[in-house]
């Protein structure tokens, strides 16, 4: 999953998944006890294992030919089960969908309140919540990238949530940015507009990654850079002219 040489992680972005648990197991785990009803294998331990199989071959094959290219016997065949094997534990494609975006949003709401517990500050708590975003990207790019490619070919039941997804993050830098001016803080603005253009260049990290990094930018560095980018930008005019 989004595999890297441990010296190519920043030591923080290793913490973050560290603190996360955001390895296959872990959130295939999860997986498995949000839809036991739904999965016919009990044994715990061989439905994890499988979960990890089929997810991994649903974000590898959709993210190179298209989920709706994708066939449930090309699913089967990289995952290494057979057909009613597969049907153990989904019983349709959109069942995969339902299980991606329900476990992406679970992560980054989990990430957001976890990582903005004990940050006061509008301005710290703004670049909290845009390096998480960044960092669980990172850490989880080919469900972003799924999510993302695919939301205009969903069923109609899952482009919604797709869209509700959207919206939920961008009220969530809303509100910090409303919380920053109700402070003084930041400069008056439209803070659902400024929180949708965050969320574009947000979203930029994990769609046009390659070209970030041949300009040598890493993780890291694209978090500070687009942390820089946004409070300079709320910041008030008299407040911008004085920062070096």
């Amino acid at each position: 999953m989004n595999a890297q040489p441990a010296e190519a992680i920043p030591k923080d972005m290793r913490k973050f998944r560290r603190e996360l648990e955001l390895n296959l197991s872990a959130i295939c785990g999860e997986i498995f006890h949000s839809h036991r009803d739904e999965i016919q294998v009990r044994n715990e331990r061989i439905a994890v294992a499988n979960l990890g199989r089929i997810i991994d071959a649903t974000l590898t094959l959709a993210n190179r030919k298209g989920f709706t290219a994708m066939s449930l016997r090309e699913l089967t065949e990289r995952a290494g089960l057979s057909l009613g094997g597969l049907y153990a534990y989904i019983k349709s494609k959109d069942d995969l969908v339902v299980m991606i975006q329900a476990q992406v949003q679970r992560q980054l709401e989990r990430a957001m309140a976890g990582q903005l517990a004990d940050i006061d500050g509008p301005a710290q708590r703004l670049a909290t919540a845009i390096r998480t975003h960044i960092y669980l990207s990172e850490a989880l790019l080919p469900w972003f990238q799924f999510l993302y490619m695919e939301a205009r070919h969903l069923a109609p039941r899952e482009r919604r949530q797709a869209i509700v997804m959207e919206q939920a993050s961008e009220t969530l830098f809303a509100e910090i940015i409303q919380a920053g001016q109700k402070a003084g803080e930041f400069r008056d603005c439209d803070a659902h507009v400024a929180a949708g253009l965050l969320k574009a260049v947000l979203q930029d990290w994990y769609l046009k990654r390659r070209k970030h990094e041949q300009r040598g930018l890493g993780v890291a560095e694209y978090a500070a850079e687009i942390e820089q980018f946004a409070i300079r930008y709320l910041l008030h005019t008299s407040d911008l002219k004085e920062t070096p």
